[in-house]
């Protein structure tokens, strides 16, 4: 039980108000906050009341409590990597390899989220040369920890004079920000939030890799949440697995099918979509564009009629530049970016959750009893089939069509 005394610190009382981005816990100089995982796997503080001291260092840093000024869009863009090849191995325009790229050349650092060993958890991770940059590339569908050793790596790298990328999304940004104080604002520290749809159980994952594992038999060797092989605008969750003779033979590859399909069809990104399984305070986000990141990026959704002159073969990213120091950065990567101004008007219709949290499932309440209570995986996937109703998808259809329409007519007319 928690303690509810005047003196506890603010974030022992947040509830589902936290965001779980683990600045308290490295904040605290008696290190009596740890970092704790809910029955949905959402990682929590607990706050050890016989070692706080009551500083308030902890409710200092946290994105849930108090707020920050709106962010101000100096600058936006489409933007991508003239490098037909990068922009395959990333999300979207391959933008984010290209600011490392130019961090990691400079002897700085680059922080990211990455697979744990065995693809069943994601944590921040600092990365100092190219050959682990892949490692941080991509979107991972997971709620990714930041641990301690990564707050005070960061602190680390820039004292030592040392330029740091950190990536994340808006509450992790907002989160590091805190932590560092006026290094934060220092030429070196570079922050780039993603725009941000929602962060899903841990747990859910867990076990839905599980599930993949007992399928194919064997462990998985990686996971691409946002593999292009079907193309950009219908990407694929795509899972291989370890080699296994008895059931491979000669070939280690992992099988068609099943292992690979389009995200509309994996039922995990459908779950995520659905926002059947997001964090509570991703529907009421404290930190959505008023994180203080530098620079945001995203899929620059909907551009072929925001921007129908644009070929988005590979992918296109969304480049919203939010500080005189980020519209340097994007600077620095010209001359490899093919680009174009565009405008927050143009992003949003593509992007809603740029600047609002999404709506939870009708069924959250019901999905999440279930994963917690311990549900068999097999037999929540043939209980919610996330199926979107025959009316919506006839509007969407439609809308889809005028879209593709008045896009052909703007590409004429130009």
């Amino acid at each position: 039980m928690i303690d509810m005394s005047c003196d506890m610190p603010k974030i022992a009382k947040l509830g589902d108000a936290c965001c779980g981005c683990g600045a308290c816990a490295a904040r605290c100089p008696k290190g009596c906050v740890e970092m704790v995982p809910d029955a949905a796997g959402f990682l929590r503080p607990e706050v050890d009341t016989g070692a706080c001291v009551g500083c308030g260092g902890c409710d200092s840093v946290c994105p849930a409590i108090g707020g920050r000024p709106e962010d101000a869009a100096s600058s936006v863009y489409w933007a991508k990597s003239r490098d037909r090849e990068e922009r395959l191995a990333s999300s979207s325009g391959g933008i984010f390899a290209l600011l490392a790229h130019e961090v990691l050349r400079d002897g700085g650092v680059v922080v990211g989220a990455a697979w744990a060993s065995g693809f069943k958890v994601v944590r921040h991770v600092l990365v100092e040369d190219e050959g682990r940059l892949d490692e941080v590339m991509r979107s991972k569908y997971v709620q990714s920890s930041v641990g301690r050793d990564v707050y005070e790596g960061v602190r680390g790298s820039l004292r030592d004079g040392r330029r740091v990328l950190f990536a994340g999304t808006a509450c992790q940004v907002a989160g590091m920000r805190a932590y560092l104080g006026r290094l934060a604002d220092s030429e070196g520290f570079l922050a780039v939030d993603v725009i941000c749809h929602g962060t899903p159980s841990p747990l859910l994952w867990e076990r839905w890799a599980e599930h993949k594992e007992r399928v194919a038999h064997t462990a998985l060797r990686a996971v691409n949440m946002r593999s292009k092989t079907t193309g950009w605008l219908s990407y694929s969750a795509s899972y291989a697995y370890a080699y296994d003779a008895e059931k491979d033979g000669a070939s280690a590859s992992p099988a068609p099918g099943p292992d690979s399909c389009v995200f509309g069809k994996d039922w995990y990104m459908k779950a995520f979509l659905a926002n059947a399984c997001l964090r509570p305070s991703c529907y009421a986000c404290p930190a959505k564009r008023s994180c203080g990141s530098d620079i945001t990026l995203g899929d620059f959704w909907g551009i072929q009629s925001a921007h129908p002159e644009v070929d988005y073969e590979g992918g296109v990213s969304a480049v919203i530049c939010n500080t005189p120091k980020g519209v340097a950065a994007f600077e620095a990567i010209s001359p490899c970016v093919d680009r174009g101004e565009s405008s927050l008007e143009r992003v949003l219709p593509g992007n809603p959750s740029l600047v609002s949290p999404v709506a939870p499932y009708a069924k959250r309440g019901e999905f999440m009893r279930d994963l917690e209570g311990g549900v068999a995986i097999e037999e929540m996937v043939r209980k919610y089939d996330f199926r979107t109703p025959l009316t919506q998808r006839v509007r969407a259809k439609l809308g889809a069509v005028k879209r593709r329409v008045l896009g052909a007519a703007m590409a004429h007319r130009a």
